[in-house]
């Protein structure tokens, strides 16, 4: 007999068997798998092995930011420029704010309306005003009214009880002359929490 086949025989490397739990709890995974992946759901699975169930929320509110209360600015226009000699033409302004949260009120605090120094020209709340859910309210800057300058905006200040989804807030300008007709819209920008 050759040293090599005497060698291999005296040093057989050890083959470790798992231990007796081990193929059992390789059986369990496989089976959750196969409940999971194919519906087999005759098949006993641990509970340690199904997934935990995901909260229950409003279509939508998946990715919505929270809050309790924002400051708003939205600028609007009370007249454009147009044709080549910088003629002005006054357009009508209109504020809409819509709760987007499908449960809960909020409560408009204030609506202010600025100029262009950023001095108020008017307050539109004589008192906190509730919009419901999915709610909206409006104010208009009449076409005749100047006060505000070339660069108005409205201040928006709301609260909610709890945590909602953020409100939208638009300007909207329409404005006539003639034949011909203008209309455009601004978007809101938060620019503070509540005062």
């Amino acid at each position: 007999m050759s040293q090599l086949s005497q060698l291999s025989r005296t040093f057989r490397p050890a083959v470790s068997r798992p231990p007796a739990a081990r193929p059992r709890g390789l059986a369990l995974r496989v089976a959750a798998c196969l409940a999971l992946c194919c519906g087999l759901a005759a098949l006993p699975v641990p509970a340690r092995y199904l997934p935990t169930p995901a909260p229950s929320i409003l279509p939508g509110e998946a990715r919505a930011e929270m809050n309790v209360g924002q400051t708003i600015y939205v600028p609007v226009y009370s007249s454009v420029v147009y044709g080549n000699r910088g003629r002005a033409l006054n357009v009508t302004a209109m504020l809409s704010v819509r709760n987007t949260d499908q449960r809960v009120p909020i409560t408009l605090m204030e609506v202010r309306y600025v100029d262009e120094h950023g001095q108020t020209v008017r307050n539109y709340l004589d008192g906190p005003r509730q919009l419901p859910p999915l709610g909206s309210a409006r104010f208009v800057v009449e076409e005749s009214d100047t006060l505000g300058g070339s660069g108005p905006a409205f201040l928006v200040v709301w609260r909610a009880a709890a945590p909602v989804s953020q409100p939208l807030a638009q300007g909207v300008m329409l404005g006539a002359m003639s034949s011909q007709g203008i209309s455009f819209i601004t978007e809101g920008r938060v620019v503070g929490g509540v005062r």
